[in-house]
């Protein structure tokens, strides 16, 4: 793993909170310990109360308190319980302080994880995003997201604390008698055992459920967006049986990791009830015997029960961990994935073009040894209107997707003015691209936001003058609150004409030299269409323009037509240089149009 995909990457900014709340840790631990020293001092005092006597080192912590508060052996009595409440206090205070940076620590570096996460997905290549499924991304950048939360916000707080308090309880232990520390401890590697073991399948486990969450989420996101389809063929049934057979799937895995954690707790109880009997039975023998007094096996006692709940809350942490530790690596995967299509180091940024286009032998395929564009060569001048034809799956988007680098040519070239757009810096070369496609997306805000989407600045009046070019300003002034209007998830509450008019709006608001409309017309009906058509034909004044049509009645007036077939140009021409052709713009035009020869 790369130091910059590593995990401590996003603690390194808050190395010192860290130290901070390290200290906090260790002052709770320091108390604790402190609490089962103590407790021997105040046990021996009931002792000699009774009228016990104590061996000379049983009077050891009894004579330290006294020299270091300077306080007469009578007055213990009083002193004594006053001390185990600073003990209780001391870690009441240090805990809250320790729990609350660790928390906070956690949920800064979580956010910059989140963070980070969004930010390599946005910029992630067309490609990337087009094979991911969108449950899946969902589920990293929530779901996995929580469980590297808990292991770093909780988790992480609860190894280093309970660690400290375990080494602080076992000096007490090993100073209290080490012969019975050494018993008491043989049965410790046994524990670590079904602990290691536990965690494992907890970590295996975990990335199957991760997954199995993801796949959850994108069935949910497909049922969402195709309700109607499935209401339509009466398949409702049919689909609450494939859901059924994944939530079945995720609860097994679930299950399987409820098992881990539940056979965690008991193993530790069990080892901890077999050092309890053997220590009572060393301990009231040795009582017996005046080696050891009351006091002191009362504190051996204490610590060595105060250990068992860190060591408790260690074999759970030890398993959320572990789903942390799932989580991270499914979320790495994204962070350290690279986007092939980025700056080149001598790239340079354009801020004004011509609008010249050029296409030299681009040669291009999405999977091994199926290409999609073969020797695509052709140029557009200045402020031309090229129109690209051809059946479904011949390569037309796919052109334009690699004119916007979406995408990269196996081979060839494409320039703009002259210069190869790899030598452009990918945002000025957006900059000058607008892009209007079949498939309008509008975000879930206001109109004006959706039209000046991308623009930093604007004013309402040039907001309003894009509408009006676009055709858009009458049916917007007709809405109840006109641009501030929130048009819903992806434009839900607009017509397919309307969101297409504020998706050229859009466009027209960049003010780019280039365009491109993808099929922009196709799925509306006739007065959209004119309303679209005639939005473009203004648009597309003093602009290279390129236009992708089903539709041969929106390019007839194109300067050129490009008619592509199987990733090839077949023919390249005018409406009537390619209708006297014959050829396939012919077969094409005839397929849509039986009355051409009335047309031309």
């Amino acid at each position: 793993m790369s130091e910059e995909n590593s995990l401590s990457t996003y603690f390194r900014p808050f190395f010192w909170r860290f130290v901070m709340a390290l200290g906090f840790m260790a002052m709770v631990a320091a108390f604790t310990g402190f609490f089962a020293v103590i407790i021997q001092p105040v046990i021996d005092e009931l002792f000699i109360q009774g009228g016990g006597t104590l061996a000379e080192k049983s009077q050891v912590i009894r004579n330290l308190i006294m020299r270091v508060l300077s306080i007469q052996e009578k007055q213990l009595v009083l002193v004594l319980p006053q001390l185990l409440f600073v003990a209780f206090l001391g870690q009441a205070i240090f805990s809250f302080l320790s729990l609350y940076t660790m928390k906070t620590l956690g949920l800064k570096v979580v956010r910059n994880i989140r963070d980070k996460l969004y930010r390599n997905l946005i910029y992630q290549s067309v490609d990337f995003l087009s094979k991911a499924r969108t449950g899946d991304l969902v589920s990293r950048i929530s779901n996995d997201i929580e469980k590297i939360k808990l292991a770093v916000a909780e988790t992480l707080s609860v190894y280093i604390r309970e660690t400290l308090t375990l080494a602080c309880l076992l000096a007490v232990i090993f100073y209290q008698d080490w012969s019975m520390a050494t018993l008491s401890l043989v049965l410790i590697p046994v524990a670590a055992v079904p602990l290691v073991y536990f965690g494992r399948k907890v970590k295996k486990r975990g990335i199957q459920s991760q997954e199995t969450i993801g796949d959850l989420g994108n069935f949910m996101s497909e049922s969402a967006m195709g309700n109607k389809i499935v209401k339509a063929y009466n398949m409702e049934e049919f689909e609450i049986g494939k859901f059924r057979q994944l939530n079945q799937k995720h609860f097994r895995i679930n299950a399987k990791i409820a098992l881990a954690y539940s056979l965690a707790a008991p193993v530790m109880d069990i080892i901890g009830g077999l050092v309890a009997a053997g220590l009572f039975t060393v301990g009231m023998h040795r009582i017996s015997l005046g080696t050891l007094s009351p006091g002191q096996f009362t504190s051996f006692l204490t610590a060595l029960f105060l250990m068992y709940s860190p060591i408790k809350r260690l074999a759970n942490a030890h398993n959320d961990f572990q789903q942390g530790k799932a989580g991270w690596e499914r979320v790495r995967q994204i962070i350290s994935t690279v986007n092939p299509i980025r700056d080149r180091s001598t790239a340079v940024e354009i801020k004004i073009v011509r609008g010249e286009v050029e296409f030299r032998d681009v040669h291009f395929s999405y999977l091994p040894q199926s290409p999609v564009l073969k020797s695509i060569s052709f140029r557009a001048r200045p402020n031309e209107m090229v129109a690209l034809v051809g059946a479904s799956g011949s390569g037309k988007t796919t052109i334009m997707n690699i004119l916007l680098r979406f995408y990269e040519p196996e081979s060839g070239e494409v320039l703009i003015d002259g210069r190869d757009i790899r030598a452009i810096t990918l945002k000025s070369l957006r900059e000058q691209i607008g892009l209007v496609t079949q498939d309008v997306f509008l975000f879930n805000d206001t109109i004006i936001n959706n039209i000046a989407y991308g623009r930093k600045r604007y004013t309402a009046d040039d907001v309003q003058r894009a509408a009006a070019v676009a055709r858009a300003a009458d049916f917007i002034a007709e809405l109840p609150l006109g641009y501030e209007t929130v048009v819903g998830e992806r434009g839900i509450f607009l017509s397919n004409g309307q969101r297409q008019r504020i998706s050229i709006a859009r466009a027209v608001l960049k003010q780019p030299q280039i365009l491109i409309f993808d099929e922009a017309t196709s799925s509306l009906d006739s007065e959209s269409e004119k309303l679209i058509q005639e939005a473009m034909a203004e648009v597309m004044k003093n602009r290279t323009t390129f236009v992708i049509a089903h539709r041969l009645s929106t390019i007839i007036e194109a300067d050129r037509i490009l008619v592509i077939e199987n990733g090839e140009i077949k023919e390249s021409g005018d409406h009537r240089e390619l209708l006297k052709k014959r050829g396939l713009y012919y077969s094409l035009y005839n397929l849509q149009f039986p009355e051409m020869n009335i047309i031309m």
